[in-house]
Formats: structure tokens, sequence, C-alpha cells
């Protein structure tokens, strides 16, 4: 992984949590959740027409990372509504590269190395570490933890679902265009077809966040795929992870969530990872 790479990796997990923390900050958070899906089509489809077309094979990925995401949504929501953002937050992602690297090498037969394979283990123990911490400290509930980890799982499927589909599209901008709108679709209609009209309304008052937070989603995963064109999935996960470090700052911010010794040293946890994938890649 070349030093650009994992600098456009950790801007693309800034922005993913930055759209986050603009989730879990508003009161109807499941309807939030799904305007950020909502939006995030609507901005891709306006950009599709000036994107080159993607090889036909990679529709089918398309379809079945569309469907993962109605999951991924729908536990996102749930979890926030019980958990602190620095606890949901780093669950869910903490144990995505673990589960990405393993399969990766199974299923890909992409190798990362023993170097690089602890800096995955060291991020993701980096990021759970920092999850746990605000468990110690915050609010959270069962149910609520339970999302988040089942979410993680969730992560770790549509994950390797578009390395593979990014990689046979040839146009990673034009295959995760299709993906926010297919995403979009799939998540705004099987909410809609739930709850019916009254859930239209409270999507209309989260249109702003839906909006700029779907733009932030868009380009932050658009981001994610192309990188996974040019390096090991693994590696594109683990290092997109970091994006937990700019949520607990978020939530310590902005949030008012608090950010005690051990989220300092599982931010170094996450640092000396992000050394050794870059020193394994």
């Amino acid at each position: 992984m070349s030093f650009g790479v994992l600098l456009v990796l950790i801007f693309a997990a800034a922005l993913h949590a930055g759209w986050n923390a603009a989730v879990k900050k508003v009161d109807d958070r499941e309807a939030a959740a799904i305007a950020v899906a909502g939006g995030g089509g609507i901005v891709a489809i306006a950009a599709l027409p000036f994107l080159p077309p993607m090889a036909p094979e990679a529709f089918v990925y398309v379809v079945i990372t569309s469907l993962v995401h109605i999951l991924y949504f729908a536990l996102l929501s749930r979890a926030y509504r019980g958990a602190d953002l620095s606890v949901a937050y780093p669950l869910m992602r903490g144990l995505a590269p673990i589960l990405v690297t393993a399969f990766g090498a199974v299923v890909l037969s992409e190798y990362t190395g023993v170097v690089g394979f602890l800096g995955v283990v060291l991020v993701s123990l980096g990021v759970i570490a920092l999850g746990l911490e605000g468990l110690r400290a915050g609010r959270s509930g069962r149910p609520a933890l339970g999302a988040a980890l089942l979410n993680a799982a969730i992560i770790a499927s549509y994950t390797l679902v578009d390395g593979v589909g990014v990689r046979l599209s040839g146009e990673a901008a034009t295959y995760a265009a299709w993906v926010m709108v297919a995403s979009g679709v799939t998540n705004t209609v099987w909410s809609l077809l739930r709850q019916g009209a009254p859930f239209a309304r409270r999507l209309v008052r989260h249109a702003a966040v839906g909006v700029v937070g779907g733009t932030m989603s868009g380009v932050s995963y658009g981001l994610a795929l192309w990188a996974m064109t040019v390096a090991p999935i693994g590696f594109v996960s683990a290092v997109r992870e970091t994006s937990v470090l700019f949520a607990a700052a978020l939530g310590a911010t902005v949030l008012h969530e608090r950010f005690g010794a051990l989220r300092w040293a599982a931010a170094a946890f996450v640092v000396a990872g992000l050394v050794a994938v870059k020193a394994g890649g």
C-alpha cells in the first residue's frame, strides 16, 4: 500500500465518521440513517451521466450489496438508539477488518503477510478498545450492543462483495455510484413499505442530513472502493476503520462523550497498526 493510498483512506475515514456523527446527533436516528442512504442515492444519480460505463458482470454485486445494506442501516439505527456513538461505532467497525482479512485470504487468496496481518490485528484491537472504554463510561443497552456486533459481520460481508465487484467493474467511481443508487432505493422503499406515509414525513424532516451525509458517505465509500483495486481488501478495511478515531474525537467534542486515558492508549494501538499495515503492504 503506497503512502498516497494510505492518505486517501484516512481522508475517507474522516468523512465516514462525520456522517455517522450526524446521524447520532439527531433524535430520529432511524429516519436519519435512511435519509443518508437515500441522499447518497440522489447524489449518485446526478453523477452517473458523467461517469464511464462499467462491466455488466459487476451489476450482480451491486444488487447483492444493496440488499446487504438494508440490514446494515437497520442495525446501525438500532445500535445508535441504545448506545453512545463512541461505543457502538468502534464495536461495529473493529471486528470487520479481521473478518475481511481472514475471508480474503481463504476466498480471494489475498495474503497480507505476518507484519501486515499484525497491523490489521492492532488496528482492530485499538478500535475495539475504544468501544470497550466507552462501554465502561457511557450509556449502552444489550440490544444495542448486539446490533453493533452483528453489524460487524454485515460490514465484513458487503466489504468483500464490493471488493470483488469493483475489481470486475473496471470503473471504481461508476461502481460506487451504482452501489449508492441501489442502496438508496432499496433502503428507502423497504422503509416506506414497512412504515408508510408517516415515515416519508420523517425523511423529509431530515433531508438536509440525508443530502450532506449521503454525499460524505458516497465519497468515502467511493475512495475505499478505488483503494480496493490497488491494495488488498483486508488492508483497505483496516485503514478505513481509523474512522473510529475521528468518531471518538467527534463524540468527545460535539456529543460531549467521555474521552479517557484508555482511549488514548487504544488510539496508539490503531496508529501502530497503521504503521505495520504500511510496512506489510
